[in-house]
């Protein structure tokens, strides 16, 4: 094993790969319908977890590799909210998981953008050229 490594299942979804035995005992599960307490990283509005993405170490939600792991399938193109209101409940079914609306892609790249929920114009001005603001949105 190598060092930094903790022994347990390791698990893979698209570019992500994380260890399954310390996910899930970062979580206090109680009965199916309660919030499932997350004992883990917390960030200031969120869980966090580390996992590796394309070979490197990198933090995430928790709730979006629990996501993975629970449902093995990616969800890099999903919002990811909490129906219970409470941002660190870690129980599965209190997600509620929607397309990722807020994500454009810019004409003849593969690169994508994400734009503000509550962009002011003067931002989007900033992030996205002003031909293709009016391509868009018929401006």
């Amino acid at each position: 094993m190598s060092k930094g490594r903790r022994a347990g299942e390791r698990k893979t979804v698209g570019v992500w790969e994380w260890n399954s035995t310390v996910l899930w005992s970062k979580i206090v599960k109680t009965d199916d319908d309660s919030c499932w307490a997350w004992i883990g990283s917390r960030g200031p509005q969120t869980n966090l977890y580390g996992g590796r993405k394309s070979g490197q170490a990198q933090m995430t939600q928790a709730r979006r590799i629990l996501f993975r792991d629970v449902f093995g399938e990616d969800c890099d193109d999903k919002q990811i909210k909490h129906t219970c209101g409470n941002a660190f409940c870690m129980n599965w079914q209190h997600f509620d998981v929607k397309p990722n609306q807020r994500k454009y892609r810019l004409d003849g790249t593969d690169r994508t953008i994400e734009i503000p929920r509550q962009a002011k114009p003067e931002r989007i001005a900033k992030i996205i050229p002003v031909q293709t603001q009016e391509r868009w949105w018929n401006i």
